[in-house]
């Protein structure tokens, strides 16, 4: 039962910090215990500290200097050291994360950055406030901590390795804004290099149309219809040697070439001259005249031929039929008025 009050272990990256109940309590003096097995009486404690490098993150409230509410999460990194142990376990005890080393290097954030703007912290000056968050927080003399270059016989009980800035939570309106603004920079970089390349294009074009004039001055008086002609019948052997399939439309020409090496050999038709002799709407339009014979031909009389008409269908009687027979032969033979 008393084993183990009087047999204590200390694990590997600790070290321990003896508290002698009838000796004085802590002891500050004697260097802390090392690593592994330890005898104590059972009246007394062996309290262990974990002295390799240890982190720890928190989000922080703060107000930048434009008065805009942030959150802004910070890693901090640190290790007790072994020789300053003792005190610090009397005069902090084993919570001095949360009593001692978080509310310091946290009131030293807010103050630091509240001398910047949010914006700043998305730029290039989060590393300047990381350096000026530690710096500040190893220019006090009274808290017990020091850097990760203290002397051994410095009064330090905590060496701070440094303060980590790792994520800044603007308002939704703000970020919105900022990354609105980013995102025109970028496009009005965008447009530069568009710009610069469109010139550069410019300048290839017209390097290349001066080359394509030159070849031209050059080349243009030496090539003659022989080799134009010559030219076209390497073309069409190629076409013939070509393994694929294909189809060899050959032209009419003196030469035989193909069609679309042939239009030097035609002669243009000769161009039509417009004039009144060969313009349509020029000439005036005149009816056909009618043959003589029908100018002098009588014209024909107004009376008509009495009108024959069939009654064979016609459902009326016979009487009837035959009064209206004679009405019509009456008004045939009577004359006309014009």
């Amino acid at each position: 039962m008393l084993w183990r009050h009087m047999v204590i272990t200390v694990p590997a990256g600790h070290a321990g910090v003896m508290w002698w109940r009838f000796f004085g309590g802590t002891d500050v003096v004697a260097a802390a215990k090392d690593e592994g097995v330890h005898l104590i009486f059972p009246w007394d404690k062996l309290i262990t500290y974990d002295s390799r490098l240890q982190e720890h993150t928190q989000v922080f409230d703060v107000v930048a200097n434009n008065g805009l509410n942030l959150q802004v999460t910070a890693s901090v990194r640190w290790r007790p050291r072994r020789a300053r142990l003792g005190e610090l376990h009397r005069s902090v005890g084993p919570d001095y994360l949360n009593r001692l080393l978080l509310p310091e290097v946290g009131s030293v954030l807010r103050e630091t950055i509240s001398r910047y703007k949010a914006e700043d912290l998305y730029a290039n000056d989060r590393h300047a406030i990381q350096e000026a968050i530690y710096n500040t927080v190893l220019a006090a003399s009274d808290n017990g901590i020091g850097g990760k270059n203290d002397q051994s016989g410095s009064a330090n009980m905590i060496s701070l390795v440094d303060v980590l800035i790792s994520e800044v939570q603007l308002p939704e309106s703000l970020q919105a804004a900022v990354e609105r603004k980013f995102t025109q920079a970028e496009l009005v970089e965008e447009f530069r290099f568009r710009v610069q390349r469109e010139e550069l294009e410019s300048k290839r074009k017209e390097v290349e149309a001066k080359g394509i004039r030159n070849f031209q001055e050059i080349v243009a008086p030496t090539i003659s219809d022989a080799y134009l002609r010559w030219t076209g019948i390497e073309a069409t052997l190629k076409l013939a040697q070509s393994p694929n399939s294909k189809v060899v439309i050959l032209g009419n020409g003196p030469g035989g070439l193909p069609v679309i090496l042939n239009g030097f050999e035609g002669e243009k038709p000769a161009a039509v001259t417009p004039g009144p002799a060969n313009d349509p709407a020029s000439k005036p339009v005149t009816a056909p005249a009618a043959p003589m014979e029908l100018l002098h031909q009588p014209s024909p009389p107004l009376a008509t031929a009495p009108l024959a008409v069939d009654h064979s269908d016609s459902p009326l009687p016979a009487a009837a039929a035959a009064k209206k027979r004679s009405s019509v032969r009456q008004r045939a033979a009577s004359p006309t008025t014009p």
